[in-house]
């Protein structure tokens, strides 16, 4: 009988196939270099407090490139409830870069801003319009994540971690598209291929939503 999960928990085969897909996207849509994202018990300390708050971690590109490719980095803040409902907002300061040393950026918050802007051009495909997969990062790359009190807790708290660290995996959901099309454009859509019509979905594809007021949300 396999164990209990704890909450938040990943099964195995669930991160082993997101892992997967992930990988399927090297050199396709992601031609990023990977550096270690950590997050320090320090650090998380620093952001959660004594309420233990929710961290939000945004990416963002290196200023420098490495050879041709640019490098991937990650910035954590502290997000708080707002009122009663599901909304986080964020904290301005402190905020961390999230490396093998986690590093305090309080004091440069502008730096902290011009990364994720460039990576924002990265995943809306406008740093290298020509590359193949530059198109349809905006659909499988998020702007930020927002980790939960409950994960970070059993890490650090629990488990008495001193750092923890923040890898990348792809779901992979088959999902609806909904068009109102005629019966006659309907058959030649299908015979010749043609996408001139309206599609809809109603179903949300970004979460976590970003703090709209934050200034790491530009």
């Amino acid at each position: 009988m396999a164990n209990k999960l704890k909450r938040d928990q990943l099964p195995a085969k669930k991160a082993e196939n997101w892992k997967n897909n992930f990988k399927e996207e090297l050199g396709k849509t992601f031609n990023l270099i990977l550096s270690p994202i950590i997050l320090q018990k320090e650090t998380y300390k620093s952001l959660t407090g004594e309420n233990e708050n929710r961290v939000r971690v945004y990416l963002g590109l290196e200023p420098e490139k490495n050879g041709d490719k640019y490098v991937l980095c990650a910035f954590a803040v502290s997000a708080f409830l707002l009122g009663s409902a599901d909304v986080y907002a964020d904290y301005e300061t402190p905020v961390f870069k999230l490396g093998e040393v986690n590093e305090d950026f309080s004091n440069n918050t502008d730096e902290v801003i011009n990364s994720i802007r460039l990576y924002r051009e990265w995943r809306a495909g406008e740093l290298d319009e020509k590359h193949e997969g530059a198109a349809f990062r905006q659909y499988i790359y998020p702007n930020a994540y927002l980790l939960t009190k409950f994960e970070l807790h059993e890490l650090f708290n629990s488990q008495n971690r001193e750092r923890i660290q923040i890898d990348f995996g792809i779901k992979k959901t088959m999902d609806v598209i909904v068009s109102a099309v005629s019966d006659k454009q309907l058959k030649s859509a299908v015979e010749n291929g043609d996408d001139d019509f309206e599609e809809f979905n109603n179903s949300g594809i970004c979460p976590p939503f970003c703090d709209e007021r934050s200034i790491y949300n530009p």
